[in-house]
């Protein structure tokens, strides 16, 4: 489903854009777990290449088994992650609250998402795609390395989580 283009799902709508609109985005990273520690400068170099975009409450962001190549920072509302289980339903897994990211794994490998993202409230999202990642290595090279940092920190600190979780199943 990568074709280059972002994948928008059916109910978000966009925020804004154009240079105007990049300082809202910058604030907005400020505000995520990702991004909150990046200096202003920073932040605002990132802007330019995220797609900001509202939803209603149920909205699926993203769908376990596609491959859209996209990252999601929720900057408002929660998000509810729901993994499909061998009889066709689905349990859900977390809640996301406003300031975390979700998708990182497919920003970077470009592979399926393990789990399909709903929106539990109104919220909003900057989504930021494989492409404009890749855009940004090549024309912000320190940048995208720092980024590429806090994405690999933070995977690892959700693998220690989960390692110590399924301690109880062992």
């Amino acid at each position: 489903m990568s074709s280059g283009k972002p994948y928008i799902a059916p109910g978000m709508q966009a925020l804004g854009k154009g240079k105007a609109f990049h300082k809202e985005v910058a604030v907005m990273l400020r505000n995520t777990q990702m991004f909150g520690d990046f200096h202003a400068d920073e932040n605002e170099g990132i802007a330019p290449y995220m797609l900001a975009f509202s939803a209603p409450r149920n909205v699926i962001v993203f769908r376990e088994g596609e491959r859209t190549g996209q990252m999601c920072l929720l900057v408002e509302g929660s998000l509810e992650l729901f993994k499909n289980d061998e009889r066709g339903g689905h349990k859900k897994l977390v809640e996301v609250r406003a300031g975390k990211s979700i998708g990182e794994m497919s920003v970077l490998d470009g592979l399926p998402y393990s789990a399909t993202a709903i929106t539990a409230t109104p919220s909003k999202l900057l989504l930021l795609t494989r492409d404009n990642l890749n855009r940004i290595m090549e024309e912000h090279p320190r940048l995208a390395a720092k980024m590429l940092w806090k994405i690999g920190n933070l995977l690892s600190l959700r693998l220690r989580q989960t390692t110590g979780k399924l301690i109880d199943f062992l």
